[in-house]
C-alpha cells in the first residue's frame, strides 16, 4: 500500500468518525469508500487526494447496477472528497445523483396471504447441507412481519439482542445509529423459546440469531431467493426484482394492520401512532403517517381525524423505500 493510499485510508477513519459522532448510521458508506480507496490507488501517485480521472470512473455506471446502488455509491464518494476539500486536500468533487420521484406503491398482504405465506415457509425443501434451512426462514419471515423489522436489523440480529425473560429485542445501531427496543408478542416469544431449545439454536452470545449454512448471517439474496420461493408456492404472482412484492412490504403490511386493528379497537390513532413511530423506529411522524394512506380506503374517516391533527397527510413519493 502506497503512502498516498495509506493517508487516504486515515482520512477516511477521521471522516466515519465525525459522521458517527453526529449520529449518523455509516455502515454502508464505510464498505463504499474502502472498496472506492483501493479502486483510487492506482491513480494516486505520492499524492494524497482524489483525482477526477479516477473519481469520474469510479462514477460510471456498471452493467445492470440499479439506480440505488449507483446513487450511494457515487454520492457517499462525493461526500467523502467534500470532507478532503475542507481539510485542504485535493479532491474531485462530483456531480451529486438525487433520487427520483418515486412511484413506490408497498404491497399490502391480506390475512389469508399472511397465512398462505407463513405456511409455505414451514414447508420449504429440506437442505442435505443446512437441514434446519426450513425453520430458521419460517421464523425470520414471522419475524420481520410480527415485529414490523427492516431485512438490515434482523441481519444483525445476535444471540445476546433477545431477552427471552421479558420477551424484548434489542437492536443495536439500526437506522440512524439508533438502538431500540422491541417488545415481542408472546405467540412469536414461544416460537422464539421452542427455537432456543434446539440443537441448532447458536450458543454463542455474537453469533446471528439466525444463521445461514455457514454461520454467518443470510444475506440479502439469500432471504430474497427464498422469499420468491415462499410466493410461488403461496399462489402470490411476483413482478420480478424491484416491483415487488417484496420482502419490506411484510414491514410495511405490519404497520397498515396495527392501524387497521386500531381502529377498528376504536384507539385514539393521534395517541396511538406515535407508538408506532417510535416502534418502528422512524425518525418523526412523517414516515408512520403515511401508512394512513393505506387505511384511508377501508376507513375514510382517519384522513378526516388526521388532517385536522397533522395537517397535510404526506404523498408516497416522499416516503423512502427502506423506512
Amino acid at each position: 500500500m502506497s503512502n498516498a493510499t495509506e493517508q487516504l485510508q486515515e482520512h477516511r477513519k477521521q471522516y466515519l468518525y465525525v459522521k458517527r459522532t453526529n449520529g449518523t448510521l455509516m455502515r454502508e458508506a464505510d464498505k463504499i469508500l474502502r472498496r472506492f480507496i483501493t479502486f483510487c490507488s492506482p491513480y494516486l501517485e505520492d499524492e494524497c487526494c482524489l483525482p477526477e480521472e479516477a473519481v469520474k470512473i469510479w462514477n460510471a455506471r456498471r452493467s445492470n447496477e440499479s439506480d440505488s446502488t449507483l446513487r450511494h455509491r457515487v454520492n457517499d464518494v462525493r461526500a467523502f472528497a467534500e470532507y478532503l476539500q475542507s481539510k485542504g486536500i485535493k479532491a474531485y468533487v462530483g456531480d451529486k445523483i438525487r433520487s427520483e420521484r418515486s412511484n413506490f406503491s408497498p404491497y399490502i398482504f391480506t390475512n389469508a396471504e399472511l397465512a398462505a405465506l407463513f405456511n409455505a415457509a414451514d414447508s420449504l425443501p429440506l437442505n442435505p447441507t443446512y437441514p434446519h434451512r426450513s425453520a430458521i426462514l419460517s421464523l425470520v419471515f414471522k419475524t420481520i412481519y410480527a415485529c414490523g423489522l427492516r431485512i438490515s436489523e434482523i441481519m444483525h440480529l445476535t444471540v445476546d439482542c433477545m431477552d427471552f425473560e421479558n420477551g424484548v429485542l434489542t437492536l443495536r445501531q439500526a437506522k440512524f445509529g439508533k438502538d431500540r427496543l422491541v417488545p415481542i408478542h408472546p405467540v412469536l416469544l414461544e416460537k422464539f423459546i421452542q427455537y432456543k431449545n434446539t440443537s441448532y439454536f447458536p450458543k454463542e452470545p455474537k453469533a446471528p440469531f439466525f444463521p445461514s449454512t455457514k454461520g454467518t448471517a443470510f444475506s440479502d439474496n439469500a432471504i430474497y431467493d427464498a422469499f420468491r420461493t415462499l410466493l410461488l408456492a403461496a399462489g402470490i404472482s411476483h413482478g420480478g426484482r424491484g416491483h415487488g412484492p417484496r420482502v419490506h412490504d411484510l414491514r410495511h403490511t405490519f404497520a397498515v394492520h396495527c392501524l387497521r386493528k386500531w381502529v377498528k379497537s376504536g384507539e385514539d390513532l393521534t395517541v396511538a401512532l406515535p407508538y408506532l413511530s417510535a416502534y418502528l423506529g422512524h425518525n418523526g411522524l412523517q414516515s408512520s403517517q403515511i401508512y394512513l394512506h393505506l387505511t384511508a380506503e377501508m376507513f375514510p374517516d382517519i384522513v378526516d381525524s388526521f388532517e385536522k391533527k397533522f395537517d397535510v397527510l404526506p404523498d408516497w413519493g416522499e416516503f423512502c423505500e427502506t423506512n
